[in-house]
């Protein structure tokens, strides 16, 4: 017999018998909840006929309460729990548990939810069997009539009794005697014991019943448990079986084959495969002999050929070095001619913020002057208020920017209050004024130009604001400077490690942007977008040539105004991330598209480029393990999309 056959035959019978211990559990099982269901039925029984005995034995205690006190708060209870028991009042939640021995006053009853259920509609919800009902049945008709009797008894403390149609119309003279022994009698005695002798004879025959399910149930159980207990040996006993067979057929065989497997990888050619069998193990072994035969053969002619192939491999190494070499230089080739590009621009950048540096500390030397000539112990209260107020101020409580059209309205507007309290050479003051503060109040300004010497007060707080707003200019353009020399220092450095480092992608894109800011056209915007804050593995000099090449390609494809988008984002993949920049240049035609990553192939005029910048973009971005594409429309505009490993 094959393998396959007699594994098939194997697995089905140990199937077999999983599906059928499985049956004998579900229905084992199901008998349990059958037994669980029998017995929560039985509970509910027992608590309905104790709820009928109990609610005989509360209707008694108020009735006769109510005789011997005649207060009416138990009379109003007894009715109560007669409504309750009728379906005509609800039934509060949890009534079947202690409740009316709790209620020994107004004050303990407290409106609790519940919904109206009589107790024979209940009774008949519960499935009971005819005999059983018909002995909670005659239970509550008897208590029903024990009820009248207490009612005659509630009565005649009221002094009411019954006429001939059994109504209590007739008045007369409240007897708590008779009410005392009608409730206390012989009669009432008796009538309780029949109210208890049908509810005693349920419980005999609801014990029959459950005992009778619950021993039919658990014989099953037992025949079931006794069915799935050789069940489990019968499988215990195929899976033994079987294990032996797949050892003796498979295990065994696999373990010879793949033990002389290893002599082959050894080039032990001498080794003999000696199992022999008709099944597919036996084949294999078969397969192997003339295997080996002719590997043996090949063996000799591989050794042979792989003595010419490590020369030509040690001749493609040195090859392949001298080419990572030479491409390493052509990029550092390209970057150093693009920053040569920069340097001009830069050098005018830095020389903004040094021009504004000189003229700020002229003007720090003649305000400074006047302030130290100043004699400030003539100054008032209000005047050093005036200053103080000034001082403590950050630049963002105060108001400096206004258009010329602005100021001039606004310096109108002054002059014309400064005239009406007659203070002269108006127009200069509020000229000073518009200089240092609009957020201050124009009355103490007033106040103080009243003052003696106001006007040289306001020329000594003008100057004492000039040096404030001249130290911040020097501080701004300090760190201008600073940023774009840490910006040139950083693109220019060039890393021999060969090591990928640590690099913040937003702080990699800011620093070309910053030494790359003098060449942009001021007609030219560069909005960024960065949503993405990651930092990466990479190579920082040549990810530099990257952004350094798209940014420089989207600024000369714009024509006129035009903006430049530069977005970080999450990719769709969660490994990567995406840098997008796009431009509204004047896009790339479908023909040129195809080529526009070769090597010197260009767009541009001769002499504007070397058409090598996209393709050392290229080689850069698959050496990060990364993506570049793009998409372009003519007339509209241009986006590279960079795809980076995180």
């Amino acid at each position: 017999m094959s393998i396959k056959r007699l594994f098939y035959f194997i697995f089905s019978f140990n199937i077999f018998l999983l599906i059928l211990l499985g049956v004998l559990a579900i229905t084992l099982f199901q008998v349990q909840s059958f037994l669980a269901a029998s017995q929560e039925t039985r509970l509910k029984s027992i608590k309905l006929a104790d709820e009928l005995r109990q609610s005989s034995d509360d209707l008694t205690r108020f009735a006769r309460t109510y005789v011997v006190t005649g207060n009416e708060f138990y009379e109003q209870i007894f009715n109560e729990i007669l409504a309750i028991r009728n379906g005509e009042k609800e039934r509060p939640e949890n009534y079947d548990r202690i409740y009316w021995d709790f209620i020994l006053a107004p004050s303990d009853r407290k409106p609790l939810p519940g919904h109206k259920s009589s107790l024979q509609s209940r009774m008949i919800e519960a499935g009971f069997t005819e005999e059983e009902f018909k002995k909670l049945k005659t239970a509550q008709f008897n208590s029903d009539e024990l009820v009248n009797l207490e009612n005659i008894a509630l009565n005649a403390i009221k002094g009411k009794y019954k006429d001939s149609n059994g109504q209590f119309t007739i008045n007369g003279k409240p007897n708590r005697e008779y009410a005392i022994s009608l409730m206390h009698g012989s009669e009432y005695h008796k009538s309780k014991k029949e109210i208890m002798e049908p509810i005693d004879e349920f419980f005999q025959l609801l014990e029959k019943r459950t005992n009778d399910n619950v021993r039919q149930y658990e014989s099953y159980s037992i025949y079931l448990i006794i069915s799935m207990f050789l069940v489990i040996v019968s499988l215990i006993g195929s899976l033994s079986f079987s294990y032996i067979v797949i050892k003796e057929k498979v295990s065994d065989p696999i373990s010879e084959l793949t033990s002389i497997a290893h002599e082959i990888a050894n080039q032990n050619w001498e080794v003999m495969i000696g199992y022999q069998s008709n099944d597919e193990i036996g084949r294999l072994a078969n397969a192997f002999r003339v295997l080996k035969d002719k590997i043996s053969i090949l063996i000799s002619d591989i050794n042979e050929s792989n003595q010419n192939l490590l020369q030509s491999n040690q001749n493609l190494s040195q090859a392949l070095e001298d080419l990572k070499a030479a491409e390493t230089q052509l990029i550092h080739s390209e970057k150093m001619s693009t920053l040569g590009q920069l340097v001009a621009g830069i050098a005018h950048e830095i020389n903004t913020p040094l021009g504004t540096i000189r003229t700020a500390i002229s003007n720090v030397e003649d305000a400074l002057s006047f302030v130290l000539s100043f004699p400030t112990e003539t100054l008032s209260p209000h005047a050093k208020y005036v200053i103080q107020s000034n001082l403590e101020k950050t630049p963002a409580q105060k108001i400096f920017f206004l258009s010329s059209r602005e100021r001039r309205q606004k310096k109108k507007e002054i002059a014309e209050s400064l005239e009406k309290e007659r203070i002269e050479n108006s127009d200069h003051i509020a000229d000073l004024i518009l200089d240092f503060d609009l957020s201050f109040p124009l009355e103490s300004w007033i106040r103080l130009l009243h003052e003696e010497n106001g006007s040289l007060v306001i020329e000594y707080i003008h100057k004492i604001s000039r040096l404030q707003t001249n130290a911040r200019n020097i501080e701004n353009s300090v760190e201008k400077a600073s940023k774009i020399v840490f910006a040139l220092k950083s693109y220019s450095h060039r890393d021999n490690s060969g090591e990928k480092i640590t690099v913040n992608l937003a702080e990699n894109i800011e620093t070309v942007l910053v030494i790359y800011k003098s060449l942009l056209k001021s007609e030219i915007e560069v909005t960024k977008n960065f949503t993405y804050d990651v930092d990466i593995k990479a190579f920082p000099d040549e990810l530099s040539q990257v952004w350094t090449n798209l940014i420089h390609n989207s600024a000369q494809a714009i024509e006129g105004n035009g903006e430049i988008l530069i977005s970080i984002e999450k990719d769709a993949s969660p490994n990567f991330v995406k840098v997008s920049i796009r431009d509204t240049g004047k896009g790339i035609s479908a023909e040129d598209g195809d080529k526009i990553f070769d090597p010197f192939f260009t767009t541009k005029i001769r002499g504007e480029g070397t058409g090598l910048g996209l393709g050392i973009v290229k080689k850069i971005i698959e050496k990060h393990q990364g993506e570049i594409y793009f998409q372009s429309e003519v007339g509209v505009g241009t986006t590279f999309h960079v795809r980076l490993p995180v």
